[in-house]
């Protein structure tokens, strides 16, 4: 009897020992079900994964290739702006896996636009304002309070266009002031043009890595955007231009004495003078570049330089003497053009047309009449493709005004969506987004 439960013992503890040497040690997993995410400067994010098994693992966090942890937790910080790669490797003595977190955080002004004014002339130069998205209320003179002491021209200069390119704020202000330029997500200055060729600098396009060009009051001059040294004028443009545009192979210049003046891309030698452009210009999804003649929506295919033409119901207005930049922008989700219809006389306008591709009669009425008592101001309006709205800017007179307002509207339907109000008389320019 003894013998036959001693070997009882020995065939569990046998088959006890077969079952441990089946279960054989595992390498370490991890999950995570969020493994990318959007914050703000100065928020942060405890990145806590689901790890199997958790005995005798190791851990190492790093954050852009930079070693930053080596906990099975880590907590991220939003210091600075960027995109940030946040990698958990993770070993024991039979393998290791890993597991990338993507971190987008916005710059300080990133995640919102620039609203660019021209100043009170003879009182007050211009200024830079910043609206956040979902935010009720504009921050005011951000320009200022990211470089106190820094001269923003004088008061007989007014800021009158921007533009980024390549993360930088370029901005322009009349009347004999400089070109200054910023880093876009934090508006500090980079450098700047103190006296613009002729002291009459108009706007700015960029063309490529290291050649920009400005439009001043006496024509065009090639800049270089590392040095920010200014080139000679470029020969058989004079007077006063406005708006540029870079498309493919040419730039769409517009020009008091000659309308729109085709460049080439890589010589600045003049291809065409096509038409003879009241104002200018904006690109269409369907790629085509639009500007007007009168009262012809013009556009013109920057591949071909084959023109085409629609009628509307009003005439437009050259904007030379107190020049403003265009005051036309287009959707990039659907075909259609936005255009603001002059005010009569001197007045500031009142109404928004949308020129849809191919069918003019889509102009036959007007798209957006403003609120009773307000005026578009400046450029007038912008198309915003984060949430597919026109973003239009007003004052409270047909001629002047202290209350300045910001108007949301739907770029579809044209339903009001937001209105965010400003005091002071700024005289707001235009809106510059960032790309």
């Amino acid at each position: 009897m003894k013998k036959h439960v001693h070997l009882l013992v020995l065939v569990l503890a046998f088959a006890a020992c077969r079952r441990n040497d089946d279960v054989s040690p595992m390498a370490p997993k991890a999950w995570a079900a969020k493994v990318q995410d959007t914050l703000a400067l100065g928020e942060s994010v405890r990145l806590a994964p689901l790890i199997n098994p958790t005995a005798g693992v190791t851990y190492q966090w790093q954050v852009n290739g930079e070693v930053s942890g080596a906990d099975s937790v880590y907590t991220f910080q939003a210091t600075e702006g960027g995109e940030f790669r946040v990698v958990l490797h993770l070993s024991n003595n039979v393998g290791r896996d890993s597991l990338v977190y993507n971190i987008k955080v916005w710059g300080k002004y990133e995640n919102g636009f620039f609203i660019l004014n021209e100043g009170w002339f003879g009182t007050e130069t211009g200024s830079v304002h910043y609206y956040a998205y979902g935010a009720d209320t504009v921050n005011t003179r951000v320009y200022k309070k990211e470089n106190p002491g820094n001269a923003f021209g004088t008061i007989t200069n007014t800021l009158q266009y921007g533009a980024i390119y390549h993360n930088k704020l370029y901005m322009m202000l009349k009347a004999g002031g400089p070109l200054i330029v910023t880093d876009a997500q934090t508006l500090k200055e980079t450098g700047r043009v103190e006296s613009v060729a002729d002291g009459n600098g108009m706007t700015f396009v960029g063309v490529d890595d290291n050649r920009g060009l400005i439009g001043a009051g006496d024509g065009i001059y090639p800049v270089n955007l590392n040095t920010l040294g200014l080139g000679g004028k470029i020969a058989g443009i004079s007077g006063t231009v406005g708006n540029m545009l870079q498309s493919g192979d040419y730039i769409f210049a517009h020009t008091a004495a000659d309308g729109l003046v085709v460049l080439d891309n890589a010589t600045f030698g003049i291809v065409q003078k096509p038409y003879k452009a009241t104002i200018g210009f904006v690109q269409g999804k369907d790629g085509l570049v639009y500007g007007a003649k009168d009262s012809l929506l013009m556009s013109i295919d920057p591949k071909t330089l084959e023109l085409d033409s629609v009628k509307m119901p009003f005439h437009t207005v050259v904007p030379w003497g107190a020049w403003r930049s265009v005051n036309m922008t287009a959707s990039t989700k659907e075909n259609s053009i936005y255009i603001v219809r002059p005010g009569a006389g001197w007045a500031y306008g009142t109404q928004l047309y949308r020129y849809t591709s191919g069918n003019a009669a889509s102009l036959d009425e007007p798209f957006i009449t403003l609120p009773d008592g307000q005026y578009f101001y400046g450029s007038g309006v912008t198309y915003d493709p984060r949430n597919n709205e026109l973003v239009i800017t007003t004052i409270n007179g047909p001629f002047s005004g202290s209350t300045n307002r910001l108007l949301f509207y739907d770029a579809a339907s044209g339903a009001l969506k937001k209105t965010v109000s400003f005091e002071g008389w700024y005289f707001p320019a235009m809106v510059v987004l960032q790309p």
